[in-house]
């Protein structure tokens, strides 16, 4: 019975995560363009902006495979593969996020002064709950496969 919520629950976590996720991004965003380094804001380093584009990148992705998972579930279109699927890549999208704007804000970022540091736990949490990644492939891996499972 609780089975076939799996894929709307997932979908569910996925959003979370990437609304934890775009939360740091849109602090970090924030704490570069005001930092300076070298006489310019951190935002003009390749270093730093490069990061936070492909964050931002990877999460809006994940923001519509879990739009589209939804989607095809009211619409009574069978989607578990795609509920892994977004389980698993908006969570590791989240938690790669969340690290690198951690790592942007230097030390700080690590201590309880900044949520940074609690939203990747939070993140890395949810990567764990309702089947970790390696569920979420094999699932993935039997819908590609005709239903052989990999051992």
């Amino acid at each position: 019975m609780i089975r076939k919520f799996f894929d709307v629950n997932r979908a569910i976590i996925a959003l979370k995560c990437v609304g934890a996720a775009a939360q740091s991004l849109d602090e970090t965003v924030a704490y570069v363009k005001g930092r300076e380094q070298f006489g310019a804001p951190l935002a003009s380093f390749q270093g730093v902006a490069f990061p936070l584009a492909e964050a931002a990148t990877h999460l809006e992705l994940a923001r519509w495979l879990s739009y589209r998972v939804l989607w095809m579930r009211e619409r009574a279109i069978p989607c578990a593969a795609e509920g892994a699927m977004v389980k698993w890549w908006a969570t590791k999208a989240a938690a790669d996020a969340i690290h690198q704007c951690l790592l942007l804000h230097g030390h700080l970022g690590y201590t309880r002064r900044l949520p940074i540091e609690q939203r990747l736990r939070d993140v890395i949490g949810w990567q764990i709950g309702d089947g970790a990644p390696q569920i979420q492939k094999i699932i993935i891996a039997r819908a590609l496969l005709g239903g052989v499972a990999p051992r």
